[in-house]
């Protein structure tokens, strides 16, 4: 043996929770055990067809070579006039960017922005991959405590609070939220930029979510408040609307200087998002599919009021309804701590006594809470709930 071992900072980094018991359902499922899995957050509908349809025929048209490292111009300005008349951001082809997935634009923008040991405030709940891509752009991820008497909207006092503590360089933000699916209003909004304006701080702003809203729900982008186009990195795409998750797209929105930096930074790791991902993506710009994103809103609210329903009825156990995303952030605090155990072995018991899959709170930076995530169809839903309501009722 060499006594050659990886380097201290990757092993800082932990597998991804979710994935982790995606991989515990799936072997248990490869034993022969009826799992039901409520922990990825994968829509159970295929990517629409024309949009397939158009990847396809960029292998059949020989468009499958290599690209700039931002994309193609097509896609670009594509990109640029759906974030314009989506969701009123005004941005020129140079300053949007094209990423292979959700993640690897978080991961560019990271890199782009922070300076070694700069502190980035993440609010909690929190997807499970931010603290990780902090630290791996060598900045410090700095937790802001969640607030479960709020719905999971941010406090701007407690982020202001933190901002000073750790003079933070910056703070990520996810809205509609994975995990809890809150939606702040306008006014919470302006407030955390304005909080950000005052201590100079970047925003970057996953909007992955931003067209799975529910009820009188309403998404607005902090790039589009007074102050914030200049500091905030948008992160935004089709991924979990149009089920292009295997596809591995997304866009990042920023200042030309950001999106060249990104770019450059992009052109070393990746050399190039997926040529053929990105025709399909240009498809997705170009056809909206109006009646397609109503009938899988009609189906993730049954789904969801299902939960809240069932949930609800449970001892010991409750759920405020999402306001967007497709995921249910239960809150088994009070069982937990009759049963003296953690969200973590609540999931183990969950998934090793009735095979049951769930992902645990702590993950995403809320102990005591459990994630279901609800792409998946009633029936399975259905399921879940029986399986929920027997690990309940135990003694």
């Amino acid at each position: 043996m060499t006594g050659l071992v990886p380097n201290a900072r990757s092993r800082l980094i932990e597998a991804s929770a979710t994935l982790a018991m995606t991989d515990m359902a799936n072997k248990l499922r490869a034993a022969g055990r009826d799992v039901v899995s409520l922990g990825a957050g994968e829509p159970d509908f295929p990517t629409p067809e024309p949009i397939a349809k158009a990847g396809i025929e960029a292998i059949e048209q020989g468009n499958y070579r290599y690209t700039s490292a931002a994309g193609t111009p097509e896609l670009r300005q594509a990109g640029a006039e759906w974030l314009s008349s989506n969701f009123d951001l005004d941005y020129s082809k140079d300053e949007v960017m094209v990423c292979a997935g959700a993640k690897a634009a978080l991961h560019m923008s990271l890199a782009a922005i922070v300076e070694p040991g700069d502190r980035v405030l993440v609010l909690a709940p929190y997807w499970v991959s931010y603290p990780a891509l902090i630290t791996l752009a060598d900045g410090e991820p700095v937790i802001v405590p969640p607030n479960p008497e709020r719905r999971f909207v941010p406090d701007a006092a407690a982020i202001e609070a933190m901002a000073k503590e750790h003079n933070a360089a910056g703070v990520i933000i996810n809205f509609p939220s994975n995990p809890s699916g809150a939606v702040p209003s306008k006014d919470d909004l302006q407030a955390l930029v304005d909080v950000c304006a005052r201590h100079d701080m970047w925003i970057i702003s996953d909007e992955i979510y931003s067209t799975l809203l529910y009820d009188d729900a309403e998404h607005i982008s902090p790039a589009s408040l007074r102050g914030g186009r200049e500091r905030t990195i948008v992160v935004n795409g089709f991924t979990k609307s149009h089920t292009l998750t295997g596809w591995r797209t997304s866009f990042l929105a920023a200042s030309k200087d950001v999106v060249a930096t990104a770019a450059r930074l992009q052109s070393q790791v990746l050399g190039n998002p997926c040529t053929i991902s990105q025709a399909a993506m240009l498809k997705a710009c170009q056809l909206p599919l109006p009646d397609e994103h109503k009938r899988r809103m009609a189906a993730f609210t049954e789904r969801r009021d299902y939960l809240v329903r069932e949930v609800n009825q449970l001892s010991s156990v409750s759920l405020a309804t999402p306001r967007g995303a497709f995921y249910a952030l239960m809150d088994m605090r009070p069982i937990c701590e009759a049963r003296n155990i953690t969200d973590l072995q609540a999931c183990h018991e969950l998934l090793e006594q009735h095979h049951l899959a769930l992902v645990p709170g702590a993950a995403f930076g809320a102990p005591g809470f459990i994630r279901a995530s609800f792409a998946a169809n009633i029936d399975t839903l259905k399921k879940a709930v029986v399986r929920l309501a027997a690990w309940v009722g135990a003694k």
